[in-house]
């Protein structure tokens, strides 16, 4: 499946890339989901659908991990820094998730945006 997260945290979901919108100034990120047994990896792309970095203020993001076979389950970013290279950083627990995990990234990517990766990741 594939993902458009809109600034506001809301997500549509397509079964192809090309289905979703593509013109609003509103979106965040583009994603597409692999479902494994244990999670699911959300990979980051393009606005032409390929997989790419997402740019943040001081860095990049390569992927998002939500583990809904863990307890309490979790959601992971994996963030690369020019001076520490990419390492996975935990953003998200809890027992039972209320929001969709796209939307718990859009929270955080908006965090990291506002404070730079540095000083969001020490926090």
């Amino acid at each position: 499946m594939f993902y458009a997260v809109y600034t506001n945290g809301a997500t549509e979901m397509k079964p192809t890339f090309e289905m979703l919108h593509h013109r609003s100034e509103h979106i965040l990120f583009f994603a597409k989901c692999q479902t494994y047994a244990s999670c699911r990896h959300y990979l980051f792309l393009n606005s032409k659908g390929e997989t790419a970095p997402l740019i943040v203020n001081g860095g990049k993001l390569t992927s998002a991990i939500y583990n809904f076979s863990a307890t309490p389950r979790t959601i992971t970013l994996e963030v690369e820094q020019p001076s520490r290279g990419v390492e996975r950083v935990e953003i998200y627990r809890q027992e039972n998730f209320y929001l969709s995990p796209l939307s718990i990234v859009a929270a955080a990517i908006r965090s990291i945006n506002k404070f730079g990766v540095v000083d969001w990741v020490v926090k």
